[in-house]
């Protein structure tokens, strides 16, 4: 009888809160046309992985250049359909140091958009910077963000492990 209300909750909280659902694109590793026409228009170059996802190369400081994922994949929250930008800034072997999760934890929170997160595969970690904004965000909305994500992971990635592998 304990378990009751823990059924009832998760059921209400799924009806009540649909929370983030995968979007179903027409084929599976087929590019999103929305997020190729801002591209183009705004004279980007890419290309496109086996996914169907957006990889960019951008300059950053000096020498430097920055990794830039667009996801064709999209998400929904209610009505509102999410696709998420994001971009590299260290990879891990192992579980990586709870002083730096904290640090970029805190840091989170200044950030106008977007926030650092893990992906992790296996036992390999990789800190990434992300953000997610709408599926329908006009060329120039989509840039800010591409170059803020860029920005933000290539600093991260300097100060972390002093290298520009991406």
């Amino acid at each position: 009888m304990k378990t009751l209300p823990t059924v009832v909750m998760v059921v209400l909280f799924g009806i009540a809160v649909p929370g983030f659902t995968p979007k179903a694109r027409l084929q599976a590793g087929e590019p999103d046309q929305r997020v190729e026409k801002a591209l183009k228009k705004l004279g980007l170059k890419y290309t496109v992985d086996k996914d169907g996802d957006f990889k960019l190369v951008l300059p950053t400081q000096g020498d430097r250049t920055q990794v830039v994922f667009i996801n064709s994949d999209t998400e929904t929250l209610r009505k509102m359909e999410i696709r998420e930008i994001w971009s590299p800034a260290a990879k891990f072997s192992s579980t990586p140091p709870s002083a730096l999760s904290q640090a970029l934890l805190e840091k989170n929170g200044s950030f106008k958009i977007g926030s650092y997160a893990y992906k992790k595969a296996g036992d390999v970690y990789v800190l990434v910077f992300h953000a997610q904004i709408s599926a329908n965000a006009s060329a120039e909305e989509l840039l800010s963000v591409v170059i803020g994500v860029a920005g933000v992971a290539d600093a991260a990635e300097s100060d972390i492990m002093q290298t520009d592998d991406f």
